[in-house]
C-alpha cells in the first residue's frame, strides 16, 4: 500500500512540475526587472494564486517530515508501521517540498526568509549524505538495528554456504575478502566513508570481474550462478560493513549534530514568514 502512496505522490508532484513548466513558460528565465510586465506575473509571483499554493503545498510537506521523527522517538507510536516505509516518506518529502519552495520564491531568496530557504537546502543535501551511512548500518525489515555479532555470524553463514555447496575454496573467499578492502577501511576509520564512497561509485566494473572469475574457477551451472552473485554481493557488503561499524556510528552521531540545528533553523524562520503573510493579508483563495 505505501509503495502505491509513494507512487501516486510521485507522480502528482511531476504533475505540478510539468504544469509549472508548460504554463510559466520564460517567467523564471527572465531577469527580475522584466517579470513584472510579463502575464504570467500575477499567477506565479510568490504572493499569486499558483506560486502561493506551491509554497502551502511545499511547507506542509516540510512540517509532515517531522512526524517521522515523532514516529521514531515515542514509544507509543511503534507500532505505526515499520520505520524504513515512514523514512521512505520522509526522504519524498525532503525532496519534494524544498522544489516546490523554489518555485514559490521564483528563484528570488533575499532577506530572513532566504535563512530559511538555504537551511532548507542543508537539510535536503545533509539528507542525502544521512541515507547514505544509514543504509551502511545493517538493520532488519523493522527498521531495528543489528548488533555487531548478529552481522558477523550471518557472514559467518555466508561463507559456509559458498564454500560447502558452491564449492569456493580459501583462495577465492581471499579474492573477495581483497575486494572488499575492509582491512583498509577499518584502517582509515572515518576517513573510509570517503572509501566506502568511492567504492561503490567505481566497484561496479570491479566486481563483475571478480565474480566472472570465481563462476569461471568453480565451474557452477548456469542456474545458479544468479545466488552465487548475490552471495559474493552481500559478503562484500558484510565485510565492508563489519569494518566500517564503528566510524560508521560516528559519523551517524556527527551527522545529526549537523543536520538538526539546520532543520529546526528552517521550521522556525518558516512559521515566522507565514505568520507575517497571514499578518500582512495574504490568505491564497481563502
Amino acid at each position: 500500500m505505501h509503495r502505491i502512496l509513494l507512487f501516486l505522490g510521485i507522480t502528482s508532484l511531476l504533475a505540478i512540475l510539468w504544469f509549472t513548466y508548460q504554463e510559466t513558460g520564460i517567467y523564471y528565465l527572465s531577469s527580475l526587472i522584466e517579470r513584472p510586465r510579463l502575464p504570467e506575473h500575477a499567477h506565479w509571483k510568490p504572493s499569486g494564486l499558483y506560486g502561493h499554493g506551491l509554497g502551502i503545498i511545499g511547507s506542509s510537506m516540510l512540517i509532515l517530515l517531522f512526524l517521522y521523527s515523532v514516529r521514531k522517538r515515542f514509544r507509543v507510536f511503534h507500532g505505526w508501521g515499520k520505520l524504513p516505509t515512514w523514512l521512505n516518506y520522509h526522504i519524498f518529502l525532503g525532496i519534494a517540498g524544498p522544489i516546490l519552495i523554489t518555485f514559490h520564491t521564483a528563484f528570488k531568496f533575499g532577506g530572513l526568509v532566504s535563512i530559511s530557504y538555504w537551511s532548507m537546502i542543508a537539510v535536503m543535501v545533509s539528507g542525502f549524505i544521512g541515507r547514505y551511512i544509514y543504509v551502511k548500518i545493517p538493520r532488519q525489515l523493522s527498521g531495528v538495528e543489528l548488533s555487531l555479532s548478529d552481522v558477523r555470524q550471518e557472514r559467518s553463514k555466508l561463507l559456509s554456504i559458498m564454500k560447502d555447496e558452491y564449492g569456493l575454496n580459501t583462495e577465492h573467499l581471499l579474492l573477495i575478502d581483497e575486494f572488499s578492502n575492509s582491512t583498509k577501511l577499518k584502517e582509515r576509520g572515518l576517513a573510509g566513508y570517503f572509501s566506502f564512497l568511492y567504492m561503490d561509485l567505481v566497484g561496479w566494473f570491479q566486481y563483475h570481474v571478480l565474480i566472472k572469475k570465481i563462476i569461471k574457477a568453480v565451474n557452477i551451472p548456469p542456474e545458479k550462478e544468479k545466488e552465487l552473485k548475490y552471495l559474493v554481493k552481500k559478503d562484500v557488503q558484510l565485510s565492508r560493513q563489519i569494518a566500517f561499524w564503528d566510524a560508521a556510528h560516528t559519523l551517524f552521531h556527527y551527522w545529526h549534530v549537523i543536520h538538526k540545528p539546520f532543520a529546526y533553523t528552517m521550521i522556525v524562520i518558516m512559521i515566522i514568514h507565514i505568520g507575517v503573510t497571514v499578518t500582512l493579508g495574504y490568505t491564497w483563495i481563502f
